[in-house]
């Protein structure tokens, strides 16, 4: 018998790994001064407009999630560093060059391609519909390889320059037998120098299920140039092998300009054999063992402004794997010992990131401050990877792969995070991604450091109505750090395909958050922000750093962090050991203070705890692991692809295009 909706928690983990804290609340020499640059770069891959199920255009979307400022029609730009343009593959009806109606923004209304064909909108003329005929009247369709080449892609090289930002173009994959994956191909995509991103295009295809057409781009002889596609095997096991094929072919031709990151995995339930849904532990390790550097994680959902008082964050009810989301996030990463552990204790290289899966703002317009449904790109989440001396596309691809990567809600944390490990006498510092190899007994040194903005981008300054049970006063539109947990857990080896444990049994609803993938890990250590160093800086915001120690076993390991603005034990929130609770519960605590919104769902009117409320009150941020294993021992799978990939990168055929940038200094962002 499992436990009810409204009282499921994740496992909670009491056992200490001698860890001990060494660091004290008093402020240093370093007070009002934060480090000199960011050495992370925030940005989103994973967003929709037009050209499939969005409700704002290719450009909209792109001018909110990078200008800086007001836009000028109104609504708050959120100035991010980089950005991907992720649509699902298939097709679509809308001229993504215009908003849709529902958007509410002025001189745009829904326009399809029947209504533009012909016509130069944006410098951009589309004067067919090509492939394999789809639609008629106002229902023709573009396939999406069309939109990838000849409309989204343009419309980057347009914008480029404009705002002197990383542009990519992207894919949510809608993937043969499972939900979605986010895919980018960057391979010949150079926006200051034109470029294309036929290769993206090509990807879509080949392997979106929701792209039938049979005919593809012709050359000039009418001859195919995308030869030999499989339109058949598209859902159930025989669709997971048409994934898997795909998956292998990123590897095999743009194995370090591409990625494929599995996205709202929890949502559709367990894998289907006979249909297309979900993901089991196998698709995962499949996916990694067929793309090594290039299937190296899992996304957390977007849609975080979706919960009402019967769930659905995340876009989650209650037939999603957990039952919902746990902390904005799905239970296959928030859960300690879930499926995420599962994979890191077998040493795989397999990362978490964050992204908006903006489509719109539901009740709201684009412009409003308010939202029922989704983010905008940089309001809410951001992924952060890397900042390099020239950041451009490549730069994306490297920093997610590493695994030197964290991903962040509502600004709880900044661009400046410190996560990184040592050995006793040992200055070679290891940070997230990378393994630390050290004596067994040895003196392991951890340190965290980190600035709490001044503000987020809330349109609420009234104090969480989460917090109040427990008698804390904290305004929602500026961040507040409770605590951080570090978590950690052996790692036990790779499993072979078809070897004992490697497919595990999956379930829908609550009982999916019951399974456990790896029991030793556990909550190590949780670190009170009270008991932190602490320091206020120039700008408002105030930067937090600890340091602590363990001793390494004898058994590889990982630490992994994630930290939060609740408490321990804070009712409807989390459990005793701090671990999230279903966020349904969230919805339970009402938002009594006068200035709570409108727009909230009420029970018995009663405005309670949902939407956008709920998603700034419940805050989140997670960093990937550092590896530790026994000096002596073998090496790890994530040390074995990480060397795959320098040993890619030294053959410089793999991406001839970068090749020829660094020669012509032609780079995306100066």
């Amino acid at each position: 018998m499992f436990p009810s909706t409204k009282t499921i928690l994740l496992t909670a983990a009491s056992v200490s790994l001698a860890l001990t804290q060494t660091a004290s609340a008093d402020n240093n020499d370093r007070r009002g001064e934060r480090p000199r640059g960011n050495p992370y770069v925030a940005g989103d891959m994973h967003n929709h407009n037009t050209c499939t199920d969005g409700s704002v255009s290719a450009g909209y979307s792109i001018d909110r999630a990078v200008a800086s400022g007001v836009a000028a029609g109104g609504g708050r730009n959120f100035d991010l560093d980089w950005f991907t343009l992720g649509n699902h593959g298939g097709s679509g009806n809308r001229d993504c060059r215009f908003s849709d109606t529902s958007a509410n923004l002025p001189g745009d209304t829904t326009t399809t391609w029947n209504q533009t064909l012909g016509k130069t909108i944006d410098g951009i003329t589309i004067t067919s519909l090509k492939g394999t005929p789809n639609g008629t009247g106002s229902s023709a369709t573009m396939w999406r390889w069309q939109s990838i080449k000849e409309v989204e892609y343009p419309i980057i090289v347009n914008r480029t320059p404009m705002y002197n930002k990383v542009l990519v173009e992207g894919l949510e994959w809608i993937v043969p037998g499972h939900e979605h994956t986010d895919v980018a191909v960057i391979a010949g995509q150079n926006p200051r120098g034109h470029g294309s991103a036929d290769k993206m295009a090509e990807y879509e295809f080949r392997f979106d299920r929701a792209d039938t057409d049979a005919i593809g781009p012709l050359d000039p002889k009418n001859n195919q140039l995308w030869t030999g596609k499989d339109n058949v095997n598209n859902s159930g096991t025989a669709g997971h092998q048409k994934a898997l094929a795909g998956i292998a072919w990123l590897q095999a031709n743009h194995p370090l300009q591409s990625y494929a990151i599995p996205t709202h995995t929890e949502r559709q339930g367990p894998f289907n054999p006979g249909g297309n849904a979900g993901y089991n532990i196998e698709h995962f390790r499949n996916f990694n063992n067929a793309g090594p550097t290039v299937a190296f994680g899992i996304e957390s959902p977007g849609h975080m402004a979706q919960g009402t008082t019967s769930g659905g964050s995340g876009s989650y009810g209650s037939g999603a794997v957990g039952g919902g989301t746990y902390g904005m996030s799905g239970v296959y990463t928030a859960k300690v010992g879930g499926m995420w552990d599962g994979l890191l204790g077998e040493g795989r290289n397999f990362f978490m990131y964050v992204s908006s899966d903006w489509h719109n703002r539901g009740a709201g317009g684009a412009r409003d401050s308010f939202t029922t449904s989704d983010f905008i790109p940089g309001e809410y989440t951001r992924l952060y990877v890397p900042n390099t001396e020239r950041f451009r596309a490549q730069s994306i691809v490297d920093g997610m792969r590493s695994g030197n990567s964290y991903s962040v809600n509502a600004d709880l944390i900044g661009p400046d995070l410190v996560f990184r490990a040592r050995g006793r006498g040992d200055w070679d510092w290891k940070t997230m991604g990378e393994t630390l190899v050290v004596r067994p007994g040895e003196r392991v040194t951890v340190e965290m450091e980190m600035t709490i903005p001044a503000k987020n981008n809330s349109p609420y300054s009234f104090n969480n109505p989460l917090l109040v049970p427990v008698g804390l006063k904290k305004p929602l539109n500026k961040p507040s750090l409770d605590h951080v947990d570090l978590i950690s857990g052996k790692i036990t080896g790779v499993i072979q395909p078809g070897g004992p444990g490697y497919a595990v049994p999956n379930a829908a609803g609550v009982a999916g958050a019951a399974i456990v993938y790896n029991p030793t890990t556990v909550i190590a250590q949780q670190i009170p922000a009270t008991q932190m160093r602490s320091w206020p800086l120039k700008d408002g915001a105030t930067r937090l750093s600890f340091t602590t120690t363990f001793i390494a076993g004898q058994t590889p390991s990982y630490i992994r962090a994630r930290g939060t603005n609740i408490p321990v034990a804070t009712p409807n929130v989390t459990d005793s050991a701090g671990n999230p609770l279903l966020d349904l519960n969230n919805a339970l605590v009402n938002c009594s203070d006068p200035a709570c919104p409108a727009h909230l769902q009420t029970v018995n009117g009663v405005k309670r705890v949902t939407y956008d409320v709920q998603a700034y009150s419940n805050v989140w941020f997670y960093a990937n692991p550092i590896f530790i294993r026994p000096e002596g021992s073998p090496r790890l799978l994530v040390e074995k692809n990480a060397e795959l990939a320098r040993k890619l990168a030294d053959d410089h055929h793999h991406f001839p295009w970068e090749k020829w940038a660094d020669n012509h200094g032609d780079h995306d962002r100066d």
